[in-house]
């Protein structure tokens, strides 16, 4: 039964995480994604949720110590923005090259040049290329179905995701939304029982070992064929959370195509602005 609410896209986030409970959230504060470990500590310090929550020294070390939460087996999260996405830029590499379905949070903020803080894609196209699936919202109400559809996502093909949302635009503007009831979320993300991790008895895994040239190549080639499977698996997700919730979800959605001459092909919030421009323009 859906729950009619009013949230702010970091508040959606955040209620989304305390409804999966992952294991681990390690996270350090960074506007404008602060309140997204700043509200799920809260969850955590009012016993509504058994998250251990992870406080670092810097962005760096937040996705170090969730990458070593999910190699041992954890289900494992952090939220970032802008300077502190370039900052895990080497980690965001090998999340993905040893092949760890951990999640993130990115609050979408430019990368400074000149001095900004507010909403660019510029962190999340930046990382483009380093082997996380990146899935953007147009607003709060696709932040939080994208969100509860990340780990089934991530587990299924084994690689990193990042749920992303325009900052300010999304993370902090409030509006209507539906959430789903606490079971609902649990059975639908499923629990997780990794095949391999760190901390299984009598595990041979190894995480992070130096790849000689061949053996490099063959791994970064799984990872990309991983990639191109996440194509179907994303397609499922959207399709059965759907079936389930009654909001079915592709790769994109289309506005008004039918008869139209000119297409703009956008990502995030600026997609709410373009349908509401494009319906005052067809009034005239």
């Amino acid at each position: 039964m859906a729950i009619k609410e009013r949230m702010s896209g970091n508040e959606a986030v955040s209620y989304a995480i305390r409804q999966i409970n992952p294991d681990v959230m390690p996270a350090f504060p960074i506007t404008p994604s602060t309140e997204i470990p700043q509200m799920v500590s809260t969850y955590i310090a009012n016993g509504e949720m058994d998250t251990e929550f992870i406080p670092v020294e810097s962005e760096h070390s937040s996705l170090s110590a969730t990458i070593g939460a999910e190699a041992a087996g954890a289900r494992s999260l952090t939220a970032t923005s802008s300077a502190g996405l370039a900052l895990m830029w080497e980690e965001l590499l090998l999340a993905a090259s040893n092949r760890l379905p951990l999640v993130m949070a990115l609050v979408n903020r430019t990368l400074s040049g000149p001095i900004n803080i507010n909403c660019d894609h510029s962190d999340g196209m930046g990382a483009r290329d380093t082997g996380w699936i990146q899935i953007y919202a147009e607003n709060n109400q696709e932040v939080y179905d994208n969100y509860v559809q990340a780990f089934p996502i991530a587990e299924a093909v084994r690689l990193p995701v990042m749920i992303c949302m325009d900052g300010f635009i999304t993370s902090h503007a409030v509006e209507n939304i539906e959430l789903l009831e606490d079971s609902e979320v649990k059975g639908f993300v499923g629990e997780y029982h990794p095949e391999h991790s760190l901390l299984k008895a009598g595990e041979t895994m190894a995480v992070g070992p130096y790849d000689v040239t061949h053996y490099y190549f063959e791994h970064k080639k799984q990872e990309a064929e991983a990639m191109k499977d996440a194509k179907q698996v994303i397609l499922h997700q959207g399709k059965r959370f759907g079936e389930q919730f009654g909001r079915t979800y592709g790769f994109f959605e289309e506005y008004c195509m039918e008869d139209a001459e000119e297409a703009l092909v956008l990502i995030g919030s600026t997609a709410g602005t373009a349908k509401a421009a494009g319906d005052a323009l067809r009034a005239q």
